[in-house]
């Protein structure tokens, strides 16, 4: 399968795809709050030229068949249709990141936005995470700027869309590394959840920063720790304000552990090179049934289980365990229907009381010097969050300067006015950014 190449039209005559072991989650649990949909966007320096991104979406998606495909249900189980639509290309709405109409059919999962001087490009989980999805938008920008006579030279990182289609760009690789009789992760206790109301639908509001990265490593560094080491703990340190802040109000506290899902990036870890959702969690959290944490002491915490819960070792327990369930015979010959409803019933009953709050790193974005001149910056727009968790959070680092973006249902914005004091007194420049 390793770089065996396979051309647009042996794809299109397999005619399906199963669905990866992440995406068989979002079908079950998805609604018109919970929509499984996220966003990356870049900010131009010059208005977008419609002309020009009409033409690169066709050139792009012609050369990522794998995502021009609708959500189809069977008997046992839902799986990807191929098809020849294209994205939609659409005005930028104000709540980011809506639903999809995913069970109409020939619906397409993936859709690309334009506003002004900015490029979007929202991605329905079902399709791929964060990692595939910005690939797309490289090759994406790479052929906008080309349609528009700039001449890019170096084009390493980018995928071009003359290149060939590798078979393995379309692997669940979920599956591929799946080991057999590996202990399973030990359970996990209830999170504690932040105590806050809900707004008003449609709720969904974005808090955007952006930090100057020179400051920030000034610190990180300080602190010999990553920069999603350093962030981590900072959103936990927060929690734990809140937590203790609340204390104060009903005394009794309930569920003292504040822990985080940090996703993993697996194509860092295992060798594929597969455009679909190839991530998993890690779950660093501290207890506060055992006292009060200095935020020295949350560092070496979380650096020490962000980096132990990532290890291959133990990524592969976690791995086997959620591919293992899928391969019982007693699973696989379920109906549909009542797959669905037991995914569903285990993800609002189990899955969401584990953690407290959700931040993704999509790392350091590099881009050949003649397209890094023509961008200001890119941001991550996370997917909406439950009503448990409340809150999510991601960030994105581009030249010298990192992104931090806050999704938010409730009507609260403490988390997020802790968070940033912090930074700010720690001697980071931090600038809240406006949404227009």
């Amino acid at each position: 399968m390793k770089g065996k190449g396979i051309d647009t039209k042996s794809i299109q005559e397999i005619g399906w795809l199963k669905l990866d072991n992440a995406a068989k989650l979002y079908p079950a649990i998805m609604s018109g709050e919970l929509t499984s949909v996220f966003r990356i966007t870049v900010f131009l320096k010059k208005p977008v030229k419609y002309s020009a991104i009409k033409e690169a979406v066709v050139i792009t998606s012609r050369r990522f068949p794998y995502f021009s495909v609708s959500l189809g249900s069977g008997l046992f189980w839902y799986y990807l249709e191929h098809n020849k639509q294209l994205p939609r290309i659409q005005t930028e709405e104000k709540i980011p990141c809506t639903a999809f109409a995913a069970k109409r059919k020939n619906e397409p999962l993936y859709r690309i936005l334009v506003k002004e001087s900015r490029i979007s490009v929202e991605f329905m989980h079902i399709l791929t995470d964060g990692g595939g999805a910005l690939e797309y938008l490289k090759s994406l920008l790479y052929s906008y700027f080309r349609l528009l006579g700039i001449t890019i030279h170096a084009t390493d990182g980018i995928i071009l869309p003359e290149s060939t289609i590798a078979e393995e760009e379309m692997e669940d690789g979920y599956n591929r590394f799946f080991r057999r009789r590996i202990p399973p992760p030990g359970k996990l206790t209830k999170a504690w959840h932040l105590p806050l109301k809900l707004d008003e639908k449609p709720r969904l509001k974005l808090i955007r920063s952006e930090i100057e990265l020179d400051n920030l490593m000034e610190v990180v560094r300080k602190y010999k720790v990553s920069v999603t080491e350093y962030m981590v703990s900072v959103y936990l340190f927060s929690l734990q304000k809140i937590y203790l802040e609340e204390k104060e109000k009903v005394k009794k506290q309930k569920r003292g552990v504040l822990r985080l899902e940090v996703p993993v990036n697996l194509r860092n870890k295992f060798p594929s090179k597969t455009m679909r959702n190839f991530s998993l969690f890690v779950l660093p959290e501290i207890d506060l049934r055992l006292g009060v944490y200095s935020f020295e002491e949350i560092l070496k915490i979380v650096q020490y289980q962000l980096q132990t819960g990532a290890d291959v070792k133990q990524i592969t327990r976690f791995l086997s365990q959620n591919v293992g369930h899928e391969k019982s015979i007693f699973i696989r010959l379920l109906p549909l229907f009542i797959k669905s409803m037991a995914i569903s019933a285990v993800y609002h009953r189990l899955g969401s009381n584990h953690c407290s709050g959700i931040i993704t790193n999509l790392g350091v974005i590099k881009l050949p010097q003649e397209m890094e001149a023509l961008i200001d910056s890119f941001e991550v727009v996370p997917t909406p969050p439950n009503t448990h968790v409340k809150i999510t959070s991601a960030m994105v680092t581009f030249k010298n300067s990192l992104r931090l973006d806050f999704g938010n249902i409730s009507k609260s914005t403490n988390l997020e006015m802790h968070f940033l004091k912090h930074l700010t007194e720690s001697g980071i420049h931090v600038k809240v950014l406006h949404n227009k």
